[in-house]
This record gives structure tokens, sequence and C-alpha cells, in this order.
């Protein structure tokens, strides 16, 4: 047979303060983080190069006509 016991846990509910101080810490740190889309109009060649979007030849095209 086997018991199992079920314990309330008392968490602290954080103060009014604290909740607001949270709120404008995440509003302030909202703007100052850089975008996440990434601009390849706006990189530099060298950044391009690295990432390998750049590999110093000319675009690759398909020779041959759509059947």
């Amino acid at each position: 047979m086997d018991c199992y016991v079920v314990e309330q846990v008392q968490a602290a509910r954080p103060t009014v303060l604290a909740r607001v101080l949270e709120s404008l810490t995440q509003a302030f740190v909202k703007h100052a983080e850089p975008s996440t889309h990434l601009d390849l109009d706006e990189m530099p060649d060298r950044l391009k190069r690295d990432l390998g979007f750049l590999d110093g030849r000319e675009p690759r095209y398909d020779d041959r006509a759509p059947l």
C-alpha cells in the first residue's frame, strides 16, 4: 500500500513596489534591446562574408530555360 502526502507550499507574494519596479525594468530593457531582425542591407560586407552570405563570386544563375 502506498501513502501519498500532499503538502501545500506557502510562496511569498511580491510586494506592490517589487511588482512596479519589475514592470518598469522590463519596459526599459525592452526598449534597449537591439532589433531581432537581421538587416542584410545595413550590414557591412565583411560581416556578410564572415556569415557566409558573400563568397566573392557572382550569383549563380540557371542557364536552362523553364519548360
